[in-house]
């Protein structure tokens, strides 16, 4: 059975997250409200692709993701991991 307590994402992990996303947005502004203040989530999404709207499947492809979250409003924004440079190249993929 998996360890239920949850340690999220150390500080160092948020700040190479951080980093590479700066790297990638320059400026980065809410679109809903303008404000310039972000905070990275305390682990990762995992969207799993579905081949139809009326059924789930569990496993399979997926698109690995971290959200920032506007401090102001809330919005959410979440970006591929692999496109930020922290998943290995896979031809698979």
């Amino acid at each position: 059975m998996e360890n239920l307590n949850f340690q999220g994402l150390s500080d160092e992990q948020k700040k190479k997250l951080a980093e590479a996303l700066g790297k990638k947005i320059n400026n980065i502004t809410c679109p809903m409200c303008k404000n310039q203040e972000f905070s990275i989530t305390d682990g990762y999404f995992n969207n799993v692709l579905q081949s139809s709207i009326s059924a789930i499947t569990l496993g399979g492809q997926m698109i690995p993701t971290i959200a920032v979250i506007c401090t102001n409003c809330g919005f959410v924004s979440q970006h591929a991991l692999g496109r930020l440079g922290f998943l290995e190249k896979n031809e698979n993929r």
